[in-house]
């Protein structure tokens, strides 16, 4: 609970402080998507790629990208984001830092039950092997930025985006949910404001490609803050569209992707080029995130899709984390209506997509 004070006492006063926010971008046309980005920050990856291929896509208007801790410290994933801004052109839109650790899970508590239950082969911003302290900010492997994030938390100015255009936000999510939790918290009806919630997260029936190592349910994203999962997740969204571990595992950035793509003097191909050559597959596995953005960009892309209730376990105890599930509908003779308690919120699950037009419309989007 003084996690949760501390976080909503550092958004209230940045939202006494900060007064109006000018417009960083320049009006485009309204039949452009609009869409509120809201990732963690990996320097090389997918929370890159993918925010790379929102930003390349020239049907939408990115509003702003918050940062959240997860695949680094927040300061740090501030900072890489900003640079691959710098590096591709993209320089203009803004970014703010959203929350710094989450709300009640820690190094130290997943640590106690990895003594108990098994570890966990990923662990993000906690990784043994290049974990550093949370006001560390490295050189990241694409260099320094010159750029700055607003002078405003990222819960506020989700908020503040959301409102100014009131039901045509798409709240895109591919990292962990803290910010968009203090965010419900500071102002619970952007869920109903917001067009839709669409996201990179969760497991399902998968066995691989999760932060645990032979349970796919407890995927990353929502692993690392799992109550600021329940309250994102529990919100009245109009909508809601996920993009699991499931059909993530389908899909790589292969050799033969990257050759197409560096034979582009575009310079989001070349980003990709220059950080993920031919032959290196650190941080260029699973193409988790691109598949969200891909599929909210042209949902043709998908190719089997399901209703289903949809939360997570934040019972402290062997499920911690762990993503839970029910049939939309009671199975039989005559199918009916599940009724639930009012936590639990229907979202679309994508299950498979056509890999060919996956590919062919991610070089497209980057060779622009």
């Amino acid at each position: 609970m003084r996690t949760i004070l501390r976080h909503l006492a550092v958004a209230a006063v940045g939202l006494a402080l900060a007064g109006p926010l000018a417009d960083a971008q320049a009006q485009t046309a309204t039949s452009k998507k609009r869409v509120f980005i809201d990732q963690d920050g990996a320097a090389l990856g997918t929370d890159m790629i993918s925010t790379l291929a929102m930003l390349q896509s020239p049907d939408v208007e990115v509003l702003g990208i918050t940062v959240t801790a997860g695949d680094a410290w927040v300061k740090a994933g501030t900072a890489h984001m900003l640079r691959m801004l710098e590096l591709t052109g993209h320089g203009h839109v803004p970014v703010a830092a959203g929350a710094a650790f989450p709300l009640i899970n820690s190094r130290e508590k997943a640590a106690a039950w990895e003594a108990q239950y098994g570890e966990f082969s990923y662990k993000g911003a906690w990784n043994p092997g290049r974990y550093h302290e949370p006001d560390v900010v490295p050189t990241p492997p694409t260099g320094a930025t010159t750029l700055k994030p607003i002078d405003l938390h990222g819960a506020l100015f989700m908020i503040q985006q959301i409102r100014k255009y009131p039901g045509e936000v798409t709240l895109w999510v591919g990292g962990p949910f803290t910010t968009v939790a203090l965010a419900l918290g500071l102002d619970p009806e952007i869920a109903t404001l917001a067009k839709e919630l669409v996201l990179m997260g969760a497991g399902f029936n998968v066995g691989a490609g999760g932060n645990h190592r032979i349970n796919g349910r407890r995927e990353f994203n929502w692993w690392w803050d799992p109550e600021a999962t329940r309250i994102a997740m529990s919100a009245p969204w109009k909508r809601i569209v996920i993009t699991p571990v499931d059909i993530s595992v389908k899909t790589s950035l292969n050799d033969d992707l990257k050759r197409r793509l560096a034979a582009s003097n575009a310079r989001a191909a070349q980003f990709i080029t220059k950080f993920h050559p031919v032959g290196q597959s650190g941080g260029g596995g699973f193409m988790w995130d691109e598949i969200s953005v891909l599929a909210f960009l042209d949902p043709s892309v998908i190719t089997q899709q399901q209703q289903l209730y949809v939360n997570i376990d934040i019972d402290h105890g062997p499920g911690y984390g762990q993503t839970i599930f029910v049939e939309d509908v009671v199975p039989g003779p005559t199918p009916r209506p599940r009724t639930m308690p009012s936590w639990w919120r229907v979202a679309t699950v994508q299950w498979d997509l056509d890999l060919k037009k996956f590919y062919d419309q991610f070089f497209q989007l980057m060779t622009r």
